[in-house]
């Protein structure tokens, strides 16, 4: 009876928080009474909460060995080996605990966000209900409800549930956080505002909060609310990963480089730390091969989730190889613009070619085209990954060649469930996917030179000339006039219409000091409409740097063949670094417009490279900033060199390989027979369809 009046003392002090002074009380009994099972127990939790987690498996499972009928023991044991990677052990004793508790919500409730979490999501759906049959007052089983139905696609469904949780506990961050996603998800943005709001009214010092509130006003087109929102993110959570990535993309977005440099140390110092940040706004930051290929190991091991399956040895075709085709850009966009030709041209003889679109229908005339242009399209817009990857499975799908890598509407967690026997990632995202999500990696000789390939996680594949796939059949469009567009008849117009979050304070240096150099020339730059933000704040950029604001030009967004008409009125295109004009660049190139870049010594800064190459201009490609400002210089001040380069594109540089789609075509074919041939014979080896020959070099300041 003495023991059991200091447990009783002990548990009081446990339950204030006082883990210190009733680890002490649960010791005392257990010196007294080394196989009391509460104290054991107890105990072991008090270790749990405090971090030491192996020594609270010890103490639970000695509280157990005393008293194995102790449901409570079995869960916390659970949890305990979940939170050192146990899965298996977790989950067995989670289950062992529901067995003696059959009734209890809450194991319930844990259990199911376990099973989920492993990627069991059916599993987990139906442990989640009996959750909410046994206590329909508890939130976390409505919650998890929500979050198994939602992985299967069924958002409605996933709503109901999380509301139920939401009514149950409106001070649960995740619960609001959730319910907020899904309102935007079914196109409720107004609901999922006001759900943010009076959350963070509730709650105002939660960072989830905070950080969904942030993501929201981006899509919502609230680019200057969305970075405060973000910034105010780190303020109360310093290192939050995915805040200061958006933070980092929507400040160059928006041309506001103030506090820019130092959010770009605290974006490498994360690096060093495994900090969760994005590999997409990473090209864009000044970084190594090697931390590229970190970064992305750590991104896709958080967002691909646990993989249940494995890519079985299963034959390939007999016949025709199937090849699918993964994007979520299956519509009016860059990518489709690049290789609508590569899908109408393939070799249907030797090819069964399949799309799988997991984005928007935008009922555009590209749209219509690419639905033409495959032997199978099928739209798995708002199906689960999961079901996804069994459709690409059971389809019978040989290389399953994924569009996206890390940009937006990637899929991830499709690639992890290696649903094809061979996966491939080409064209979507320059530079390494990491995590194992693919096999192969599509690149050149430039920007994937063999003395790179160990910092890529997938073998690498060089097409001969350039990766880049191009469509021939882009129509341009006869441009308005100079004056009409606001620039001067008798100008030198510098062009660079890149998305604006590739300029950086660097590359602004450079254009400076350009047209300081060339006093009759102007800056044409894009931006999405007349009033975007970024106008300014290059102006006053320009300004700061000796630049009269007036001499930089804005065009806004357009249709495509209109947009490509413009290049008529530029004369020469200036490149970023170190993420390069990609489809941009090949854009100028394919409507008469010479590009000026520079070689750097990362995928996505090597393009510029590639593509002047393979359009048969090297020379324009510069070893440094200093060789960049200086042939851009020379350019700009020579009328014939330009005209010569305009006659040299609108010749030889339009029958070039750059311009080839069948050329590339076929390369591509080989190397995917090339890929089923290795996995016949159980080997992956590097495929490179160029004579051996020394990549350019980059200097260490490009």
């Amino acid at each position: 009876m003495a023991f059991e009046k200091e447990f009783e003392r002990a548990l009081s002090v446990h339950r204030q928080g006082k883990l210190r002074e009733a680890f002490h009380r649960y010791d005392a009994i257990l010196k007294a009474e080394p196989r009391h099972a509460g104290a054991l127990h107890l105990s072991g939790v008090v270790l749990h909460q405090a971090g030491q987690i192996p020594a609270a498996i010890e103490r639970i499972r000695a509280a157990i060995d005393v008293d194995p009928s102790s449901a409570e023991a079995w869960s916390n044991l659970g949890m305990a080996l979940d939170a050192i990677g146990r899965s298996d052990a977790a989950r067995n004793a989670l289950k062992e605990a529901l067995r003696r508790a059959p009734n209890a919500a809450d194991i319930a409730a844990n259990l199911a966000g376990m099973l989920i979490a492993q990627g069991q999501t059916i599993e987990g759906e139906a442990i989640a209900r009996r959750a909410t049959t046994a206590d329909p007052t508890f939130a976390d089983g409505w919650y998890n409800l929500a979050i198994a139905v939602e992985r299967q696609g069924r958002v409605l469904e996933a709503l109901d549930a999380v509301t139920r949780a939401a009514s149950l506990a409106p001070h649960q961050p995740h619960v609001m956080g959730l319910k907020s996603q899904l309102e935007a998800a079914v196109a409720a943005p107004k609901r999922a505002r006001q759900t943010l709001e009076a959350a963070l009214a509730r709650s105002p010092t939660s960072s989830q909060l905070r950080f969904e509130y942030a993501s929201l006003l981006e899509d919502e087109g609230e680019p200057v609310a969305a970075a405060d929102a973000y910034a105010q993110t780190l303020r109360l959570e310093p290192h939050h990963g995915p805040a200061l990535s958006q933070l980092l993309h929507l400040k160059r977005w928006l041309g506001d480089w103030r506090e820019l440099a130092g959010y770009e140390r605290r974006f490498i110092d994360g690096l060093a730390r495994h900090t969760l940040l994005s590999p997409f706004v990473l090209l864009g930051t000044p970084s190594t091969r090697a931390q590229q290929r970190a970064c992305a190991d750590t991104w896709s091991a958080a967002l691909a989730g646990p993989a249940t399956k494995t890519a079985s040895r299963r034959p390939l075709s007999s016949g025709r190889l199937r090849v699918g085709y993964l994007s979520a850009d299956f519509h009016t966009h860059a990518t489709a613009y690049l290789a609508a030709g590569l899908f109408e041209r393939h070799d249907r003889q030797r090819f069964e070619v399949v799309a799988y679109s997991i984005g928007p229908d935008d009922a555009s005339p590209m749209r219509e085209r690419l639905k033409q242009a495959f032997d199978r399209f099928v739209d798995l817009r708002g199906t689960s990954a999961d079901a996804a990857a069994e459709r690409v499975r059971s389809d019978g799908i040989d290389i399953l060649v994924d569009l996206k890598g890390h940009t937006a509407g990637a899929p991830p967690r499709i690639l992890a469930l290696r649903p094809a026997p061979i996966q491939v990632h080409y064209l979507g995202f320059p530079g390494t996917l990491g995590g194992g999500l693919v096999d192969y990696l599509v690149g050149d000789a430039i920007v994937t030179p063999e003395a790179h390939a160990a910092d890529y996680a997938e073998t690498l594949v060089r097409l001969p000339g350039s990766y880049q796939v191009n469509d021939r059949e882009r129509p341009i469009h006869e441009p308005p006039s100079r004056s009409a567009l606001g620039l001067p008849d008798g100008a030198v117009v510098l062009c660079n219409f890149n998305a604006s979050w590739k300029r950086r304070p660097e590359a602004l240096d450079a254009w400076a000091a350009i047209l300081r150099r060339v006093p009759d020339a102007v800056l044409w730059l894009l931006a999405r409409r007349d009033d975007d933000p970024a106008i300014a704040n290059l102006r006053r950029e320009a300004g700061a740097r000796g630049i009269d604001p007036v001499r930089l030009r804005f065009a806004t967004a357009r249709p495509n063949a209109d947009y490509l008409g413009l290049y008529a009125r530029a004369d020469l295109f200036v490149d970023t670094w170190p993420y390069n004009a990609h489809t941009t660049g090949s854009d100028a190139l394919w409507a008469g417009c010479p590009v000026v870049t520079i070689l750097g010594d990362t995928f996505a800064s090597r393009v510029g490279a590639s593509l002047s190459h393979a359009v048969g201009l090297p020379e324009l490609v510069a070893r440094d900033v200093d060789d960049y400002i200086a042939k851009t210089v020379a350019l700009a001040r020579d009328a014939d060199a330009r005209r010569r380069l305009r006659d040299h594109l609108a010749g030889p540089g339009r029958r070039s390989p750059l311009f080839d789609t069948l050329r590339t075509t076929r390369a591509l074919e080989a190397a995917y027979l090339e890929m089923a041939r290795q996995y016949r014979e159980g080997v992956r080896e590097p495929i490179d369809f160029e004579a051996p020959r020394e990549a350019p070099r980059a200097a260490s300041n490009a």
